[in-house]
């Protein structure tokens, strides 16, 4: 596991994958299914995000926790 990165970092899928312990495909899907934030994309095509959005999107609410 990568060590707790500072908000401002921006992060590839592979370095939030080693943060989270996570797929690295992971990054993919939350962005495209679940409207993470994205700081832009590389020239591949690949999400760069902030640390700092990944911490408060993975706290926000969950919009299908009341679901039964």
């Amino acid at each position: 596991m990568l060590a707790d990165p500072p908000d401002d970092a921006l992060l590839s899928p592979a370095e939030v994958a080693a943060w989270l312990d996570v797929d690295e495909t992971w990054l993919a899907r939350a962005v495209a299914e679940d409207e993470l934030p994205v700081m832009g994309f590389t020239s591949d095509g690949a999400p760069v995000v902030a640390a700092m959005e990944v911490r408060a999107w993975l706290r926000r609410p969950d919009p299908r926790a009341d679901e039964t």
